[in-house]
């Protein structure tokens, strides 16, 4: 989640102080704005909580009113969980490009379902794993694949750190790797 984080406080008020370095000791990135000395600021924080106390922290959409430790912890964490590396292959559905380009078919059995890699991009999860260009993805975490969007919505349900075996086809034989997102 990226978000920038407002938190609206006063220079007198004691839980502001505790909100504020709450988010310190989380790394998490924020801006201070004192509503005593900034009257449009003020408004502001009026207007997308409905409250006049402090202090209120604002994320994207989310606002949370007071020292809520629970829900100020709850947004640390999305803020400083760590992303899942991108997998890195520009590709297309197999089936459909062989079709196409009949001169990359020649040690593909007819009918090959899953997904032709036309490329692979430098530092991601597909080149680490031994992945190359010219390998058709048919199988991820244990299913067949059949198509690019079958794998974009099977790798999009990862989280970092999470592994997957892969199994496809280079030069007519099947191989597998494992992939570490």
């Amino acid at each position: 989640m990226e978000a920038t984080v407002t938190l609206y406080r006063t220079s007198t008020c004691p839980w502001c102080d505790r909100a504020a370095d709450f988010l310190r000791q989380r790394n998490v990135p924020f801006n201070e704005i004192d509503v005593s000395l900034d009257q449009r600021a003020a408004m502001e924080m009026v207007r997308r909580s409905g409250q006049q106390g402090v202090p209120v922290t604002v994320a994207g959409d989310e606002v949370i009113l007071g020292f809520d430790q629970a829900r100020l912890g709850r947004l640390a964490d999305k803020l400083s969980a760590p992303k899942r590396k991108p997998l890195g292959i520009l590709a297309a559905d197999a089936e459909a490009y062989l079709a196409r380009h009949p001169d990359l078919a020649q040690n593909v059995p007819a009918g090959t379902k899953g997904v032709f890699v036309g490329k692979i991009r430098p530092e991601t999860v597909a080149e680490t794993s031994g992945l190359q260009t010219g390998d058709i993805i048919t199988g991820f975490a244990g299913k067949k694949l059949r198509s690019m969007s079958q794998l974009d919505q099977m790798v999009d349900a990862l989280k970092h750190g999470d592994s997957a075996t892969v199994r496809y086809l280079r030069n007519g034989s099947e191989e597998t790797a494992t992939l570490t997102f």
